[in-house]
C-alpha cells in the first residue's frame, strides 16, 4: 500500500479540519492507489491515526469550559463521520478512475467497470476500425482479448472482482521500420 506514505502525512495534516479531513484523506488515497481495496484500507488507516489523535486531545488535552462534556461527543461524532467520509470517497476515486501509463512499445490503462456494455463503451474509441475479437479464458473470472488494429494490437485483461470487472489495458504498437 504505497499511498500510506501519503495519506498519514496528509491525515496528520488536516485533522483539525472536522469532517472535510476525511474526504481530503479519502481523495489522496484513491488517486495514489491503483486498486480499490488498497485504497480503502489506506484511507481508512490514515482517518483511524488522525481520528485517534482527535480523540486524544479531545478527551485529554483541551478543555472548553463553555462545551462542556459536549466536546467529547463531538469529536467521536466528527471522527465517525470523518472516517466515512474517508472510506467512501476514496472508494468512489479509485472506483471511477482510469489510469493511463504511456510507454515506449505503447500503452497501458486500468479502470473498473461495472458490466461488459460499460466495458465496450469506455473502449470504443480503440476498437474502431478492429478485426473480430480473439479470446482466451484462464479461469471462469480472468479472460484475455485481443484485438488486431491498424498499426497497433489491443489486448486487455478482464478480471472480475466482487461486483464488478477490474479491465487492465496494453496498447502494442506495430509500426514497420
Amino acid at each position: 500500500m504505497k499511498s500510506l506514505k501519503y495519506s498519514i502525512p496528509v491525515a496528520l495534516a488536516v485533522w483539525w479540519i472536522p469532517i472535510l479531513n476525511g474526504i481530503i484523506v479519502g481523495l489522496v488515497a484513491g488517486f495514489s492507489e491503483r486498486r480499490r481495496d488498497t485504497a480503502v484500507i489506506s484511507a481508512g488507516i490514515g482517518s483511524l491515526i488522525a481520528s485517534a489523535l482527535y480523540l486524544y486531545l479531545a478527551f485529554k488535552v483541551l478543555v472548553v469550559p463553555i462545551l462542556g462534556n459536549l466536546l467529547p461527543v463531538l469529536s467521536v461524532i466528527f471522527s465517525i463521520v470523518g472516517i466515512s467520509l474517508s472510506l467512501l470517497s476514496s472508494y468512489l476515486v479509485s472506483n471511477r478512475t482510469t489510469i493511463s501509463v504511456v510507454t515506449p512499445e505503447g500503452a497501458e490503462m486500468e479502470f473498473y467497470a461495472r458490466n461488459n456494455d460499460e466495458i465496450e463503451q469506455r473502449l470504443s474509441s480503440l476498437t474502431q476500425g478492429c478485426g473480430n475479437p480473439s479470446y482466451n479464458v484462464i479461469d471462469e473470472n480472468n479472460m484475455i482479448v485481443t484485438r488486431k488494429c491498424n498499426g497497433y494490437e489491443l489486448q486487455y485483461q478482464v478480471r472480475k472482482e466482487g461486483r464488478g470487472y477490474r479491465v487492465n489495458i496494453k496498447v502494442k504498437t506495430n509500426f514497420d521500420k
